[in-house]
């Protein structure tokens, strides 16, 4: 059973049921205990797959009225990508009324289609390059969809410049020794990549894309979940966070061929200009703050630890990555 069921409460309530039927017109019939929900449990309140008369799997989902908007912009990007072919993206569904999310009690509720997939070996699934070429062709479709979206929705753009300096005003004064720590790496991404961050090309991106935000059917993608961050940011963003989970699954990972057939399909579809290949490896290291406010927020000292390694790594090895990588030519 997974671990946030025992969080959704209103399925002990004898009138949910008939309510998520009759606003969604699903004919549920009960809740599936044994259904394992992939992706992260603290996107939600609570979550559970339910079914109906038909055996259709159902995702609902509950969130906390303050996220009311932002879920509502992600319901309708999703929903907008899904429309205009990229597949992999769960638009969740409109109740009766037309609604992507809907009050009850005191909490909001969405339904998605549920889907289940195969499972990730990990690390083993940096050794695939159809990993990786499936991966690309989601980057690559999702960026030539961005206008439908950016036209239809309201995100606001995210600088990841900006973070940088907001979570190391946040670090002087909570974290000391962690700002201290870190801060050769701010200032190694001062020297040139600061400058240029705001000129780069901006689309809508996923956020958080990685392997183990997609529900995969082998080696290709089925779905692609958890959407929480995603918004208008600069266009190389969910390449170089892909790339750098890859390498903090394993620093090997990333000349391994998950992220080589990855780079090599982008780059020979012309997905990105030379100024953004240019600056790719500075990207992944950028992106690592975001993580590292993660650890910090969790007070997670061993990840710290992994995470500062990590970043010496990415800056040492800045040269040979671009080489490897062939993303300049």
């Amino acid at each position: 059973m997974n671990h946030t069921l025992h969080k959704f409460c209103e399925i002990h309530d004898s009138e949910f049921i008939p309510w998520l039927n009759s606003t969604w017109n699903l004919n549920i019939e009960g809740v599936r205990r044994e259904e394992n929900i992939q992706g992260s449990p603290d996107r939600t309140l609570a979550r559970a797959v339910f079914a109906n008369d038909a055996d259709k799997l159902f995702l609902v989902e509950k969130f906390g009225e303050s996220r009311a908007w932002h879920r509502r912009q992600i319901a309708l990007a999703t929903c907008i990508l899904r429309q205009n072919g990229l597949l992999q993206a769960l638009g969740p569904l409109k109740s009766i009324n037309g609604q992507f999310l809907v009050s009850y009690a005191d909490a909001l509720f969405q339904v998605t289609p549920f889907v289940s997939g195969t499972e990730l070996v990990r690390p083993e699934y940096l050794e695939s390059a159809d990993m990786g070429r499936s991966l690309a062709e989601f980057v690559s479709q999702l960026c030539s969809l961005s206008f439908h979206v950016e036209k239809q929705t309201e995100f606001s753009f995210f600088s990841v410049r900006d973070y940088i300096y907001e979570i190391f005003k946040d670090m002087k004064v909570y974290d000391p020794d962690e700002h201290e720590k870190f801060f050769e790496f701010r200032k190694f991404l001062g020297n040139h990549f600061m400058q240029i961050h705001d000129t780069l090309p901006i689309c809508i991106c996923h956020g958080d894309l990685h392997p183990l935000n997609v529900i995969w059917d082998k080696l290709r993608i089925k779905a692609v979940i958890d959407w929480e961050f995603t918004g208008m940011k600069p266009r190389i963003y969910d390449a170089a966070n892909l790339v750098g989970c890859a390498g903090i699954e394993n620093p090997e990972g990333l000349l391994m061929p998950m992220v080589t057939s990855f780079l090599d399909f982008l780059v020979n579809r012309g997905v990105f200009s030379e100024l953004e290949w240019k600056f790719f490896p500075e990207f992944v290291l950028a992106l690592r703050f975001a993580w590292l406010g993660e650890w910090l927020r969790k007070k997670d000292v061993q990840m710290l630890e992994m995470e500062y390694v990590y970043m010496g790594l990415l800056v040492d090895n800045m040269d040979l990555l671009r080489s490897k990588w062939k993303i300049l030519k």
